[in-house]
């Protein structure tokens, strides 16, 4: 029988699965990369191979940081990355589907946010810092542009030194992600600003107060 939403069991088996999800979507990344390799698609191998490093971020981030991160981290990176290398490169989803790209960089730049809303989050509830909300709003939205720029510097790199061609129609493409990690950007802040501001939200009921209150019960413990 299933035990009721917020016991400790249910907790537990709630991680257990993320994150059996979590590494069977690894799993998939590491046979792209390793068909690559014996098929010979160098650019694509060391693109697979960049993307299996990047799903251990959340883990390294709670290392260095000493920040403790709920499971659903490692599962929304790898979801994220797994969409984004596994169907949209090897399964060439950006082709084939003209919105794949547009909707990965506005979720990328929310979910971004979100994590660096967490960040903030987890050092204003421990008295660590005393913000207004919308400074706290302010700092999500600034670390979600800064890092959806970042990756537009890095396309422009890659199809400058690489031969790639990650930015497909040119300008036109990185403005239209920029505007988009913008957007994206703003809901993120926007559901941190009601978060800090109300206790609770509407965008973030599920969501936000789920993972801050699992960060809590971690520093608790």
């Amino acid at each position: 029988m299933r035990l009721p939403i917020g016991t400790h069991g249910d907790e537990g088996w709630i991680d257990r699965v993320e994150l059996y999800v979590a590494l069977i979507l690894q799993f998939a990344i590491v046979v792209i990369t390793i068909s690559a390799l014996f098929q010979s698609q160098w650019l694509l191998a060391l693109s697979g191979t960049a993307v299996l490093i990047l799903t251990f971020t959340p883990a390294l981030i709670e290392r260095q940081l000493r920040v403790p991160l709920p499971v659903e981290f490692t599962l929304i990176t790898c979801l994220f990355l797994f969409a984004s290398f596994v169907l949209g490169e090897a399964g060439n989803f950006y082709e084939r589907i003209w919105w794949w790209d547009m909707a990965l960089h506005g979720l990328s730049a929310v979910i971004t946010g979100l994590i660096g809303f967490l960040f903030i989050y987890v050092f204003y509830m421990t008295h660590r810092i005393r913000v207004e909300p919308m400074y706290v709003a302010i700092l999500t939205f600034g670390l979600a542009v800064a890092v959806g720029t970042l990756w537009e510097i890095f396309e422009f790199l890659a199809d400058w030194f690489l031969g790639l061609n990650m930015q497909r129609s040119g300008l036109v493409d990185t403005m239209t992600d920029l505007m988009l990690n913008s957007a994206g950007a703003i809901l993120a802040a926007a559901i941190g600003y009601y978060y800090v501001k109300n206790g609770d939200s509407l965008l973030g009921r599920r969501l936000i107060r789920m993972l801050v209150e699992r960060v809590r019960q971690r520093i608790a413990n």
